[in-house]
């Protein structure tokens, strides 16, 4: 196993799949809850830590994606707060039954794309449990035989893949040990730069295949990343003075994306998945200025910007955010559909979900409503979580592809009239 001092590796599967006994056959040891039962064992993430060929091997388990005492939301929830709070780069391990790819699992692997973005695959590993199901089949066959989306699934995950039965009493420990390379390799790769790695296929549009396409409040939606355009994703980010505007840009390019322009900062995502131009503007300190603001920065959008951002921070909504909101959609026609909010400040939410936070306020959550439900929250303190920014990056896309790549062109810039 190669050199590496720490590995944290997050469980995904649904109820009944092995998930928590393949965790406790890895640590060698009963970390996690683990019986039969008729309902979900797993209702919270649990975390355990074993050391393992001189590594500090760190599992999380996770609620089953079909949580027979939990909704959709809270699972998504209760994931995305147990991958908050890892510290560095991180695997993922999806744990499927031998046998058992069926619309439950394609269901999984939906939400599991709507929830994590496109870099999903790229750290993922597959173990398929139960192999003691295979009878007299090899795992070579099984995988031989088996075509569609299950296929489609391993070659996106890089054919890393691997069986073994929980049930046995001592696994052989040259299965875990090559598991733990898989993992290590993906966690050291979710660490480097993005242009280093080689460009890969996209995702799976599971949202054709299982009639799914609904937009959940918070949750981003997966574009396949083969119809991303060739041109950037320009994006007009708007606020109030003080919200952290230019800083959540950073966290999302990161700091040193900065590049020439006219009269405003301009930052680049160009990856291999990725083409999106963030536009930098000043901060709104009047209501008045939005106008003048937004013509000033408009050259640097050209021909036009395809999404608006508009940057909210948490605990600073006051009647001027909504007073702003609606000068830019006076002065940009037909904005609306191509406009999200961004949440700053999620750390100061602490424990409660952004929703939470939207609902308090009924004019917050109609201003949300207006727009689509397109939001998201951001922690511009913790910028080594690529999720939140993945996400992000995938709602973008999302709004373009909606609107069919079409922009706000500058003839539908209005002079505000009261």
């Amino acid at each position: 196993m190669a050199a590496c001092d720490k590995l944290q590796v997050i469980l995904l599967g649904t109820t009944g799949s092995g998930k928590s006994a393949s965790g406790n056959t890895i640590l060698g040891k009963k970390a996690f809850k683990s019986f039969a039962s008729t309902q979900s064992v797993t209702v919270s993430c649990q975390t355990a830590t074993s050391k393992i060929y001189g590594t500090e091997v760190t599992l999380v388990d996770t609620p089953g994606w079909d949580c027979t005492r939990m909704s959709e939301d809270e699972v998504v929830e209760e994931t995305q707060r147990a991958i908050s709070n890892l510290h560095g780069p991180y695997s993922f391990l999806m744990v499927i039954p031998i046998g058992s790819y069926t619309p439950k699992e394609m269901t999984m692997l939906s939400k599991l794309c709507k929830c994590l973005g496109n870099g999903f695959f790229d750290y993922t590993s597959i173990l398929f449990s139960k192999n003691d199901d295979l009878e007299s089949k090899s795992f070579k066959q099984f995988l031989e035989e088996e075509g569609g989306i299950l296929k489609s699934t391993i070659e996106k995950c890089g054919n890393r893949v691997h069986t073994w039965n929980n049930k046995d009493s001592l696994v052989d420990k040259k299965l875990i040990q090559k598991l733990l390379q898989d993992l290590t390799a993906t966690q050291t790769m979710n660490a480097q730069p993005k242009d280093k790695k080689n460009p890969k296929q996209g995702l799976l549009n599971l949202n054709d295949m299982i009639g799914s396409s609904d937009t959940h409040v918070g949750i981003c939606k997966n574009e396949d990343p083969l119809n991303q355009p060739m041109e950037p994703i320009r994006v007009l980010v708007l606020g109030i003075a003080g919200v952290g505007k230019t800083t959540s840009i950073k966290t999302l390019t990161g700091n040193n994306n900065q590049t020439d322009s006219r009269n405003a900062p301009v930052y680049k995502i160009n990856e291999s998945r990725t083409n999106i131009k963030f536009i930098d503007s000043i901060g709104f300190k009047d209501v008045e200025e939005v106008t003048k603001i937004i013509s000033n920065v408009w050259s640097d959008a050209t021909p036009g910007p395809h999404v608006i951002m508009i940057v909210i921070k948490v605990g600073r909504v006051t009647e001027a955010t909504f007073q702003v909101t609606d000068r830019i959609h006076a002065c940009l026609e037909n904005s609306v559909a191509h406009t999200m909010i961004l949440f700053t400040g999620k750390d100061d939410l602490e424990d409660r979900d952004i929703k939470e936070f939207i609902e308090e306020s009924p004019q917050l959550k109609n201003l949300v409503e207006m727009h689509g439900n397109k939001f998201h929250a951001l922690n511009n303190k913790d910028i080594t979580d690529q999720v939140q920014v993945r996400c992000l990056q995938e709602k973008i896309s999302h709004i373009y592809h909606q609107n069919n790549g079409d922009y706000i062109k500058e003839q539908r810039i209005h002079p505000y009239q009261k």
